[in-house]
């Protein structure tokens, strides 16, 4: 089987032909890998009943299981604004209604962080040295490659690295609506409550970046090259701030589209 998609957006055909690459990082309960944000791992329970058990190896008909899970600490999710504003924007529907496409354009860049006293950052210079071709090309998605050790771990009280000063405000610039990092967060694990970041991204109450999106805590294999490709964002149905998701990635060429 040939998989090959083809998009025209903003003048550019971008053509993809080969193999995705899935960037997600599945809720594990049988591993309790990854967490974060202080939560234990998650969890799975054959339901339980007077006479009836949802458990084959116990004698069940069916495995009949309840998951407890919290989507920003257990694996790859995808977030709106109502994360961090007192606003009814759940995930799904933003999904829903074609402001999360199912495949859209994007862009990949490697963005490995630096240090800066006791932490580590992202610097915006990586995304200035992107930002021609993301000129040219206007894609709506960026996704940083900032790691290239283990992600499957506990990144409580690690210190992960996150974005720089004025890092989130240059994205806005560019016009990203759709940002993916493999982080637990774009904001420092303790910052008093700043989000500074993830306030410059979403817009405040009085102007908000509507449709606007996070995913954190992805896994981009190493080999992936920096550039264009096109990206599919499957996220679960959940009526929630954030839900886990499965960011698939085609690496792309874009071409000026030949109307003739």
């Amino acid at each position: 089987m040939i998989l090959r998609i083809e998009l025209e957006h903003e003048g550019h055909l971008w053509r993809a032909n080969g193999r995705p690459h899935d960037l997600s990082i599945p809720v594990n309960p049988l591993q309790g890998l990854p967490r974060a944000w202080y939560q234990g791992p998650p969890q799975a329970r054959p339901v339980r009943s007077e006479n009836w058990v949802g458990s084959v190896s116990e004698g069940g008909a069916v495995n009949f299981r309840d998951i407890t899970f919290n989507p920003h600490a257990h694996g790859t999710h995808t977030e709106t604004r109502e994360h961090i504003h007192d606003a009814f924007k759940p995930i799904d529907a933003t999904a829903r209604s074609g402001s999360l496409p199912f495949l859209m354009p994007a862009y990949l860049i490697h963005t490995p962080p630096e240090p800066q006293g006791e932490d580590w950052v992202v610097p915006t210079a990586r995304l200035e040295e992107a930002q021609n071709d993301l000129k040219k090309f206007s894609p709506w998605a960026l996704i940083l490659k900032c790691t290239s050790g283990e992600q499957v771990r506990d990144w409580s009280d690690s210190n992960p690295p996150f974005l720089g000063d004025g890092f989130a405000e240059h994205l806005c610039s560019l016009g990203i609506r759709h940002l993916l990092i493999d982080l637990p967060s774009v904001d420092k694990e303790v910052d008093g409550g700043v989000l500074r970041a993830h306030n410059a991204f979403f817009g405040p109450d009085s102007n908000p970046r509507r449709g606007a999106t996070i995913s954190e805590l992805l896994c981009v294999p190493e080999g992936l090259s920096s550039g264009p490709g096109l990206l599919a964002m499957q996220v679960s149905p959940f009526v929630n701030d954030a839900a886990p998701s499965r960011p698939v990635w085609f690496p792309a060429e874009v071409n000026p589209h030949n109307t003739h």
